[in-house]
This record gives structure tokens, C-alpha cells and sequence, in this order.
């Protein structure tokens, strides 16, 4: 089951239709009118999986009986506070990122990490997260937009992430040379996804696409900077793909980098 269709709460306002609608020709899958049937009977009748669009909110079900997909930020939360009161976190440590850089996130995924980059960037400066994934990239566009933390500068930094749905390779491949400060990629993300029951009601709306030489190789034209790569740290990635490791003793997962 790969199709999607969109739906409404069950008890709608003509906003939350019109939004339903617009959704659904943004991302060119069907609407369908809710009609006080239960989300598990439309995705039995359409065969697809389903985004349930209500006030403010926006939740997929990839299967049947499933437990619903929202976007909440949980782990970043702790990060993003930790961050405002120590400034320490080892993500942006590794991007060595300043004020006004410009960041791309080549894996977003949930975009835990380019929220942390756009706190660290700050209003001057600007966070990209790509994801391959339409349903995937849809939920995480929405939810940076209207999730509400209560802490004002984690909000803005929320907005400010700027999210396409493409590939990493296909970004790269357009944005000029020397266009943005750091480049970004966790290939782990995607992998523990794929590997962990944790992960269950998001696998179906996942699509790995690899990190290659080729990805790599635009990367660093396309890096002011660096390019960065969260991995395990049994990782030969590192190695094929030519990053220098940092070391974090007592990690399961270290950083390379390849500098400018």
C-alpha cells in the first residue's frame, strides 16, 4: 500500500474542507469527503493509506489499524533547550556552525537536526532540509509551521526551515557552487527506520536514497565550508567516502568531515 488520499476530521468547518482540498491537489492525490466514516473503512474502500487534515493538525495513517503519524519533535525539543541555556550540542559542534550561515539538511527526515541548525544559525541565516518522501516532507512542512513549543525562539526557528521534497542529490545538483556554508547528511536516520519496530508506522512513508560518491562529490562543490555526515561508528562510510572522523569516545555514532 503506497497510495495516499486525503480526508478531513469528522466533524469539519469549511476551512478545514478548503484545506483538505488544497492539500490534496498540493501533493496531486485524491480527496475524499470524510462522511462520518472511520479512517480504517476509507483506506479499506480506496485500498491507500490516509492524511486526516483537521484544525491545525495533520495526521497519517500508512495502514489499517495503525497507530497514527504527527509531527511532534520530542527529541529535539530536549536538544533546542539544552542548546539555549549551554550552547552545547555535538551536531552543530561538528557543523562548527555560526550566525547567518546557510545549512542544508540532505536528510531530514524529522528535522530534529535542522532545528537545532536553525537556532544556531539564527534569523541571518538560513536551514534547507530536503526529503524524497512527499507525505514524509508534507507532515514535517506543516508541523515546523504551526507545532507549538511555548518557547518563542524555538517556534521561529522552527519557521524559518525551509523544506523541499526532492532528493539530496537532486538539490545539489541544481544549487549553484559555494551556495550554502555546510552540508549536512544522516544516513542513520534512515536506516533505523528500516531496522527498528520503533519505527513502524513510518517506514511506509519512507524512501532511502543513498549516500554516494556522486552525492558527495556535489556536496563539496557546493559547500562553502564543509560537508558533515552523522554515522555509526563502525561505519566504512567514513573511509569510501573520503571524511575525516571525529571521534566521540563511549558514541555508537561518531561525525566526519571533509572541509573546504
Amino acid at each position: 500500500m503506497t497510495e495516499f488520499i486525503v480526508t478531513t476530521s469528522t466533524r469539519p468547518n469549511g476551512k478545514i474542507i478548503k484545506e483538505a482540498m488544497t492539500t490534496a491537489e498540493e501533493l496531486s492525490v485524491p480527496y475524499v469527503r470524510r462522511e462520518k466514516r472511520s479512517a480504517a473503512s476509507i483506506m479499506a474502500q480506496y485500498n491507500a493509506g490516509i492524511m486526516i487534515i483537521g484544525k491545525d493538525s495533520f495526521v497519517v495513517h500508512a495502514v489499517p489499524h495503525s497507530p497514527p503519524f504527527f509531527f511532534h519533535p520530542n527529541a529535539a525539543m530536549l536538544r533546542a533547550k539544552r542548546w539555549l541555556t549551554a550552547k552545547r550540542d555535538a551536531m552543530i559542534d561538528a557543523c562548527q556552525l555560526e550566525r547567518g550561515d546557510r545549512f542544508l539538511d540532505g536528510t531530514l527526515g524529522l528535522a530534529s537536526d535542522a532545528i537545532l541548525a536553525s537556532l544556531a544559525v539564527g534569523s541571518e541565516g538560513k536551514v534547507i532540509g530536503v526529503e524524497m518522501s512527499p507525505i514524509l516532507a508534507y507532515v514535517v512542512k506543516k508541523g515546523l509551521q504551526f507545532y507549538h513549543s511555548n518557547v518563542e525562539t524555538i517556534d521561529g526557528a522552527m519557521r524559518r526551515i525551509q523544506v523541499m521534497n526532492m532528493s539530496h542529490i537532486s538539490w545539489l545538483g541544481e544549487a549553484p557552487s559555494k551556495s550554502v556554508d555546510v552540508v549536512y547528511f544522516d544516513p542513520m536516520f534512515q536506516e533505523a527506520i528500516q531496522g527498528s519496530d520503533g519505527f513502524d508506522i513510518m517506514r511506509p512513508l519512507t524512501r532511502n536514497v543513498p549516500i554516494t560518491s556522486e552525492t558527495i562529490r556535489e556536496a563539496s562543490r557546493v559547500a562553502r565550508k564543509r560537508v558533515v555526515m552523522k554515522d555509526h561508528f563502525r561505519s566504512r562510510r567514513f573511509q569510501e567516502l573520503g571524511f575525516q572522523v571525529q571521534i566521540r569516545p563511549s558514541a555508537t555514532y561518531h561525525f566526519g568531515t571533509i572541509e573546504m
